[in-house]
């Protein structure tokens, strides 16, 4: 079973995410701060990662150069409320941050799913 860590701050949100991925097959922890979250992505391995880009105490830019200056080649995809696709993806280039994929929040669960699996190569 493959295995999500899920950073999202809203519980309700993770709780969503969470519930939803374990539906369809996955095994999911949850973080609700990007340093519990880079806590988490070295304690766990997981397979794939969702990191919501605002967190408390280390936004999911940061995170992501974090989780990515380990060394793994594990997925990451980012979502968000406040960036539109064309503002996320010019501040992925400033920043320097190498998510492999986006979602603007409020998604669809199945545009979700598509882009896990996709992601985790089971497409």
């Amino acid at each position: 079973m493959k295995k999500i860590l899920v950073v999202e701050d809203d519980p309700i949100n993770q709780m969503i995410l969470s519930d939803f991925l374990a539906a369809n097959g996955y095994a999911t922890v949850g973080a609700a701060s990007g340093p519990e979250g880079i806590e988490r992505y070295d304690a766990e391995a997981p397979d794939l990662c969702l990191v919501d880009v605002q967190l408390p105490r280390k936004n999911g830019f940061e995170l992501v150069r974090e989780m990515k200056s380990r060394g793994r080649k594990t997925p990451i995809l980012l979502m968000s409320a406040v960036y539109s696709d064309r503002d996320q993806s010019s501040r992925t280039v400033q920043l320097g941050t190498l998510a492999d994929g986006y979602l603007s929040k409020p998604f669809d669960l199945a545009a979700l799913l598509s882009q896990v699996r996709e992601l985790l190569g089971e497409k």
